[in-house]
């Protein structure tokens, strides 16, 4: 019998931005608890495999439902 797969709509689009304002590309949460980015948290980079780290973020306007972001992030040592 075929599997079925529930299709998860993305809760928030991180738009990200280096410390110099240079775009680093997106990134989207699926859970509400970590849709709103928070100072100082950390994520995995699916480019590289690194850590990045939020320095700061502004809510955009919404688009639809999907909660938007620009989250400043540097590299986390």
């Amino acid at each position: 019998m075929a599997e079925l797969r529930r299709s998860v709509s993305p809760a928030a689009a991180w738009f990200l931005y280096s410390e110099s304002g240079m775009p680093m590309g997106r990134v989207y949460r699926l859970t509400e608890p970590d849709a709103v980015p928070s100072p100082g948290g950390r994520f995995g980079a699916d480019h590289d495999g690194g850590t990045l780290e939020v320095v700061s973020f502004e809510e955009l306007a919404s688009a639809c439902i999907l909660r938007r972001f620009r989250v400043v992030v540097r590299e986390a040592g």
